[in-house]
Formats: C-alpha cells, sequence, structure tokens
C-alpha cells in the first residue's frame, strides 16, 4: 500500500470512528449536567431531583444529540416549578435546569471536543 493510500485509509477510520467518538463525549457532558442541575433542583419528596435522567446519544445524520429529562411519571409537576418564579424553596431554584445548560452553552462544544480522541 503506497503512502497516499495508507494516508487515506487512515482518514476513513477517523471519520468513521468520529460521530461515535462525539456521542460518547456529549453524553458524559449531559451528565455532567444533569448533576449540575440535580444540585439546584428543588427538594420536597425528593422524586424531581430523582427523576432526573440522560437519555442516549442519538446519530442522526450530521446531527447528533442528547436529551437532559426530568419529570416524567415520577415528577408530573417537574415543568410547573421549574417554571414557577414567584415559588420559595428551601433547597434549590426555579429554572433549575435551564439555568444549568445556560452557563455551560458557551463551553460545552469545546468541552465533547477535548474529549474526542482523533488517534484511535
Amino acid at each position: 500500500m503506497s503512502n497516499a493510500a495508507a494516508i487515506i485509509a487512515r482518514i476513513r477510520t477517523i471519520q468513521k470512528s468520529v460521530p461515535q467518538q462525539i456521542a460518547s463525549a456529549l453524553y458524559i457532558e449531559c451528565q455532567i449536567e444533569a448533576t449540575e442541575s440535580k444540585k439546584r433542583t428543588p427538594v420536597d419528596t425528593g422524586n424531581l431531583r430523582a427523576s432526573t435522567m440522560v437519555t442516549d446519544p442519538v446519530i442522526d445524520g450530521d446531527k447528533i444529540s442528547c436529551s437532559i429529562v426530568v419529570g416524567g411519571v415520577a415528577a408530573p409537576y417537574a415543568v410547573f416549578v421549574h417554571e414557577d418564579l414567584d415559588a420559595y424553596h428551601e433547597v434549590g431554584q426555579a429554572k433549575f435546569l435551564e439555568s444549568t445548560l445556560l452557563e455551560s452553552r458557551p463551553y460545552m462544544a469545546e468541552r465533547v471536543a477535548k474529549r474526542v480522541k482523533f488517534n484511535k
């Protein structure tokens, strides 16, 4: 195999592995964000905080995504607690998930990129 052919083969191998690496890196970063948002989640019974989860990454063409989900059957009131800016909480705050993500937004792409290794 010539040097050019070897380089092309290497680029194709890397190209195939990158989406999965990005998905894995994004999942880890979403886990970190979920953990931080739990610290901000109001606590009454603990169900709301315990309902926080991160979905597996989805690769759809050139889009890669993960979701942080709060509420569901365990805490169907999640949106009301999240959005009520007038409620007093001894523990936690309104906008517990949104505030976490807005603070991380400027740094998220860099954090994900640092986890991707192109030498595999």
